[in-house]
């Protein structure tokens, strides 16, 4: 993977990754201003024009520092200008916001082997492929640069994990039971209590499938894909318990591993995080259950 094949491949593979490699990201609901943006700022690419289009995704990046679609844009733009660290940089970053982004991996791994860093693309190379991405043509190259990463079998095997839904129908259903410990009012009145606790919660629980992605994308393990019918397992998180108090929300239930063909679930785990609101204890919490469930997939691996 020379530096001149791997800018030759980017540039063939433009005009087909952009728009549509957003469509199944994270951000593929965002069909606001910002997405606006970036499908102008793309097309100033295509046109050859990447001092425009990096002028034009800055009016993103005055704003947010979080949205993947416009790093993984800044990437292309960098490429055309040949500034090659910017352009990994960028594309590191769009992996960062959206976990699991393949061809983000890709054109990450392409331009650390321009860099030199042989290390970081065997990284980016396996997440890609991790993600669902084919990478055959970038191991046979890596492997003609150095040597490969003496446990890359097993990271290549790692089970495809697509982040599933975060189920609260127990704890609508159980509204007061949940939140007071008692079943103190009328069913409908219960269910009201816990669709409305629901609505107000719908950052933090943003924020916690944004962490599963995050953990997942960065376990060995495990392989976060973005489309389910890419994933062996399913995760799925089944809501009893969903605190009311808006600063400290203590989330209790069960997460589930699905097989993504059969339906059979084939883990099963009670979780109980702290407080869902703080990024500190989601992550503390979340990493406790990432290495319980990376032992359970090193004993299915055996």
């Amino acid at each position: 993977m020379t530096a001149t094949r791997a800018r030759r491949l980017a540039a063939s593979l433009l005009p087909v990754l952009l728009i549509a490699a957003f469509v199944p990201t994270a951000h593929a609901q965002q069909q606001s201003e910002e997405m606006q943006i970036v499908i102008a700022a793309e097309q100033l690419v295509q046109q050859q024009k990447p001092d425009e289009a990096l002028a034009e995704l800055q009016k993103i990046f005055d704003e947010t520092d979080s949205f993947a679609p416009a790093y993984f844009v800044a990437g292309m733009a960098y490429r055309a200008k040949g500034q090659v660290q910017e352009a990994f940089d960028s594309f590191v970053k769009a992996t960062e916001y959206n976990p699991g982004w393949g061809a983000a991996h890709r054109f990450a791994s392409m331009y650390a082997a321009d860099l030199g860093n042989l290390d970081a693309s065997w990284e980016h190379a396996i997440k890609a492929h991790q993600a669902g991405t084919d990478m055959s043509d970038a191991f046979q190259g890596l492997q003609t640069m150095s040597e490969a990463p003496e446990n890359l079998d097993a990271q290549l095997a790692a089970y495809r994990v697509f982040i599933g839904p975060f189920d609260t129908t127990v704890f609508q259903e159980s509204g007061d039971t949940a939140l007071q410990g008692g079943a103190n009012s009328s069913a409908s009145g219960r269910t009201d209590v816990g669709a409305r606790v629901v609505q107000e919660a719908a950052t933090d629980i943003a924020g916690y499938q944004q962490e599963a992605r995050r953990q997942f994308a960065a376990s060995r393990a495990f392989g976060l894909v973005q489309q389910q019918q890419q994933a062996q397992l399913i995760f799925v998180t089944e809501v009893d318990s969903l605190g009311d108090n808006m600063s400290r929300r203590r989330l209790e239930g069960v997460v589930k591993l699905v097989d993504a063909q059969s339906g059979e679930e084939v883990y099963r785990r009670r979780i109980e995080f702290a407080n869902i609101v703080s990024r500190g204890d989601l992550n503390r919490d979340f990493t406790q259950l990432m290495g319980i469930m990376e032992g359970w997939a090193a004993e299915q691996q055996r």
